[in-house]
């Protein structure tokens, strides 16, 4: 089980000057909202990412579509992964996956397939991503939510399961390629573009992100927020809220 955070000696472990830094977005630097058109990295911690990313490596590996992270979060110099590490950008990076960028029309077809649904459930977002697309049921009413998962399942059953994944998270499905690759694989992408030379730390929230907490568990340091028996995860922080604290605490740190 995961230990918490501020009650255990993690300070020890992160006090060198070779760090990069890995969080999530949703649900870890910004609070899930209704909407996910709404989130966007706040002003105060903009600034402390402006000026940490002079001192260490930062990274923000997402679900969100590459192009949508980068609006969100809106920093020049930290290294973005979208689409569940399909995509990486940073200083003197890019890489796309060649297996997801194959499935690409595959996972359209499903796509369009799903959009019809819009017209049935109100509240229904079917977010599109440019390797997948995501159906957000937060917003559809509560006695309507079964009917709807029904139907999206007809539907996914009606394509070949050896060509996608389905990812289930809060209150959403997404639709991915079916490829051998993940978040954890995108934080080991970058560790070793960099030969290793740097201890990874990595905050999330999402069951997604239990691949990086898998992936570095052994080589970094792993922070899940809100407390969970199942993760994989060394530590844990409270809620969100707690986010800014670790990344407060962790920027005294280096400038001692």
């Amino acid at each position: 089980m995961p230990e918490y955070l501020f009650h255990s000696n993690w300070l020890d472990t992160a006090n060198v000057k070779k760090i990069f830094l890995f969080f999530d977005f949703d649900g870890t630097l910004v609070p899930i909202m209704k909407n996910p058109e709404d989130c966007y990295l706040s002003y105060e911690l903009k600034e402390v990412f402006k000026e940490l990313k002079n001192k260490i490596k930062i990274g923000i590996i997402s679900g969100r579509d590459l192009k949508d992270l980068k609006k969100r979060v809106s920093i020049k110099g930290v290294y973005y992964s979208g689409s569940h590490g399909l995509y990486i950008e940073g200083p003197e990076i890019k890489y796309i996956n060649p297996d997801a960028e194959r499935l690409k029309d595959y996972i359209n077809k499903i796509y369009r397939e799903v959009k019809k649904l819009n017209d049935k459930f109100l509240g229904m977002v079917v977010e599109k991503k440019e390797f997948s697309f995501a159906l957000h049921y937060r917003q559809v009413d509560a006695k309507n939510r079964s009917t709807l998962k029904k139907l999206f399942s007809d539907i996914i059953s009606n394509f070949n399961q050896d060509y996608i994944k389905i990812l289930k998270g809060k209150m959403v499905f997404e639709v991915l390629p079916a490829v051998n690759w993940n978040k954890g694989s995108a934080v080991s992408f970058l560790i070793s573009h960099f030969k290793g030379e740097h201890l990874p730390v990595f905050v999330g929230d999402d069951i997604t992100d239990e691949t990086v907490f898998s992936e570095i568990n052994d080589k970094g340091l792993t922070v899940k927020v809100g407390y969970s028996k199942k993760t994989l995860a060394k530590y844990f922080i409270r809620n969100q809220k707690e986010v800014y604290r670790f990344i407060k605490t962790l920027k005294e740190v280096l400038n001692a």
